[in-house]
């Protein structure tokens, strides 16, 4: 149920703020995780302790750099929806205009005549000709 004065979620806005539940989880349990290790190793006799402290604190370091690329990516994508969305409201064309494709000079070849593909069934095509031209190819 949303809270008063807002809109209701669409599921797409649920499964968003799902997610960004479930990664708010795992940042804080790797968080906990590794506060708690670094902790525990700093008693004399659990020293080795530090080593898992170490990596679990290289993967929060991968995790939040992860979460930063993400975010980054959401971001940009709202801002093509959001320029889209402009474009349309304002009549324009909805998508820019393609980069125009070039080739080498060499890779081009022009054809004069028109191109037909003609599609038939296999019981219309005599097979034992294609198997003759392949055997003596």
């Amino acid at each position: 149920m949303p809270r008063k004065g807002s809109r209701f979620s669409t599921p797409r806005d649920l499964g968003r703020a799902r997610l960004r539940r479930r990664r708010r989880q795992i940042l804080a349990g790797l968080t906990e995780a590794t506060v708690l290790l670094l902790l525990i190793g700093l008693f004399p006799p659990l020293h080795a302790v530090l080593i898992g402290a170490l990596v679990l604190a290289c993967t929060l370091l991968l995790y939040g750099a992860m979460l930063a690329r993400v975010r980054a990516a959401e971001s940009a994508r709202a801002q093509t929806l959001a320029a889209r969305r402009a474009r349309r409201e304002a009549g324009g064309p909805v998508e820019p205009a393609p980069a125009p494709v070039t080739a080498p000079a060499d890779a081009l070849s022009v054809v004069d005549d028109d191109v037909h593909v003609i599609v038939r069934h296999s019981d219309e095509v005599d097979a034992e000709e294609f198997r003759l031209a392949a055997g003596a190819g």
